[in-house]
């Protein structure tokens, strides 16, 4: 069962960085949606491996919010808005994934020996993924300027969160997860609405554009 978790945690890993490289939203969501559908699996793994039962519900109430609602809710938003690739980034399409993926593989071999000390799972590998994953989320943010990309990359650091605390206390009871759903949907509905605006105010999701709010 370790190998299975180890496996999807590094398929986790490979979603993370297409997520935030991909030119076309369409497919940055799709990616998206694979991502979390690995992350529901690992929950199951875990569940037949633990018999923890709150992790089931996890992975019910993960699919149905982050699997379906969520990337079918961001497809609508670039259907909506007609916006079909992105803005050229923050040291272009090349650089940015580069400097994000040596940064965060960097920063996750730190925070994984933290990791480990707090986990009830001891596995390596997923922790490592779980550090990776928050990290490119967290790189998203600083390196992409669509409005879209630092949507998914919020989606991205929020995955990373929810991994790290099912391998580090799978325990928790259903609230937990219900609190971090609650949050993760209204984040994504908040924040779509203010790339409408955006979008309407300047005719694009380049957020680099709206130099008159630079004080």
């Amino acid at each position: 069962m370790a190998n299975i978790i180890d496996i999807f945690t590094v398929l986790m890993m490979g979603t993370s960085f297409a997520v935030f490289s991909l030119r076309q939203y369409r497919h940055s969501i799709i990616a998206y949606a694979l991502q979390t559908l690995l992350l529901v699996a690992i929950f199951l793994a875990l569940y037949f491996k633990y018999g923890s039962h709150e992790l089931l519900v996890w992975s019910i109430t993960a699919f149905i919010i982050k699997v379906v609602f969520v990337p079918l809710y961001l497809l609508r938003l670039v259907n909506k808005l007609g916006v079909v690739v992105e803005d050229e980034p923050v040291g272009g399409f090349f650089i940015s994934p580069v400097v994000a993926l040596s940064f965060s593989l960097a920063v996750a071999m730190m925070f994984y020996k933290v990791f480990i000390h707090f986990s009830i799972f001891k596995d390596v590998l997923p922790l490592f993924a779980a550090s990776f994953i928050f990290m490119m989320g967290i790189f998203g943010f600083i390196l992409r300027t669509s409005f879209l990309k630092q949507i998914l990359s919020y989606c991205l650091f929020e995955n990373g969160i929810h991994l790290s605390l099912a391998l580090m206390a799978y325990t928790s009871h259903e609230l937990v997860e219900v609190g971090i759903l609650t949050d993760a949907i209204f984040a994504v509905i908040i924040m779509s609405i203010l790339a409408k605006r955006f979008y309407a105010s300047y005719g694009s999701l380049d957020t680099s554009k709206a130099v008159n709010l630079r004080g």
